[in-house]
């Protein structure tokens, strides 16, 4: 029976051992990921003040180009941060506002800050994409993805041996907000 007991409480406290050293996995695991979020909410805590000064910017874009997935006119148009909260989110729409899109963006970084509000567009042949949106005296932009119609646009280049400004690389356009 002294065998039994004896193995008994081996086999128990080998179990508790097991227990013990998954709680400590779990702590260090819960841990680390606590980690990465305060230091990337750190790391990132200023980009959202930034962004927030997009407000509305007014432009007149003298050429047909394309946000997104849709084409628009040449013409006046509102580019303004869209919701309350800074989520990426902007609205594009024509002063008549019969053109309107909203579109997903991430967040682009500069060394100096801008002189004025401007657009930046990727120029392919006769093709405008919109590319950034930046704000007077900020170092945050926002940049829209590359849309499908985008990375057509970009092989038709490719295929014709680059029409534009630089090898294989779309020309960028500015056009500063008034």
């Amino acid at each position: 029976m002294d065998g039994y007991w004896l193995v008994k409480t081996n086999f128990t406290m080998m179990r508790y051992k097991e227990k013990a050293n998954h709680m400590q996995k779990q702590i260090l695991k819960a841990a680390t990921i606590l980690s990465l979020v305060v230091a990337l909410t750190t790391t990132f805590a200023a980009v959202p003040a930034a962004a927030d000064s997009l407000g509305s910017i007014r432009v007149d874009v003298p050429f047909e180009f394309s946000a997104g997935q849709r084409v628009f006119p040449a013409g006046k148009y509102t580019i303004r941060q869209a919701g309350v909260s800074t989520n990426g989110l902007i609205q594009i729409r024509s002063e008549d506002g019969k053109a309107s899109v909203f579109l997903s963006t991430h967040y682009a970084q500069s060394v100096q800050s801008r002189d004025e509000s401007a657009l930046i567009f990727h120029r392919y042949g006769d093709q405008y994409f919109l590319f950034q949106v930046w704000a007077v005296g900020e170092t945050i932009g926002l940049e829209i993805p590359k849309s499908s119609m985008e990375r057509q646009a970009a092989r038709g280049i490719e295929a014709n041996k680059g029409q534009s400004a630089r090898s294989g690389e779309p020309a960028e356009v500015i056009i500063v907000a008034r």
